[in-house]
């Protein structure tokens, strides 16, 4: 699996610059009625942003939760009333097939928002959004990777932020310091 994933990095990147292509050509709608089709009473934030990633990113959440958007002054402000929001952050890569499943709490403490993630489910509500979406993923073709091979380090491959030490997870996700 390794080897398979450092070959694809290889060719992918070994051809050119994904970011112009992305934002012109890709939908980044694609994937938010296929999660909703598959999950009731879910709310999919779309935080897709092609400038430095190659990923679709969606956090999941319940949306017995008002339908608040990731990093609004409404988000911020739920969360000072409120104390926390869980849900499901899925990466799906756009230049191959793979994905990260993060279950994720959100909480505000001493004055500002926190973010705890990990790889496994933090209650019964992200593991029912995760086991649907590892199912709708893998319906699809689309393998998700888990933290081991995420941290992986790709050699003699640089990126625009993260020149040194590229991981799997920079090249196929997140560009990033």
């Amino acid at each position: 699996m390794r080897d398979d994933v450092l070959r694809t990095i290889e060719r992918l990147y070994g051809k050119g610059d994904f970011q112009y292509t992305l934002a012109k050509y890709v939908d980044k709608q694609y994937w938010v009625s296929k999660i909703e089709d598959e999950l009731e009473e879910v709310f999919v934030d779309n935080i897709t942003d092609f400038s430095y990633s190659t990923c679709f990113s969606y956090f999941i959440q319940s949306s017995l939760n008002p339908k608040l958007r990731l990093g609004s002054d409404e988000f911020n402000d739920y969360l000072k009333k409120n104390f926390e929001i869980k849900g499901v952050m899925v990466l799906i890569s756009v230049i191959a097939p793979y994905s990260v499943v993060k279950y994720v709490r959100y909480y505000y403490n001493d004055g500002a928002v926190q973010l705890h993630e990990e790889y496994s489910p933090i209650d019964k509500e992200t593991e029912r959004f995760g086991k649907y979406i590892l199912e709708l993923l893998n319906k699809n073709g689309i393998e998700n990777l888990d933290e081991t091979v995420l941290n992986v380090e790709v050699p003699n491959i640089s990126l625009e932020l993260k020149e040194e030490d590229v991981t799997i997870y920079n090249c196929l996700f997140e560009d990033s310091y």
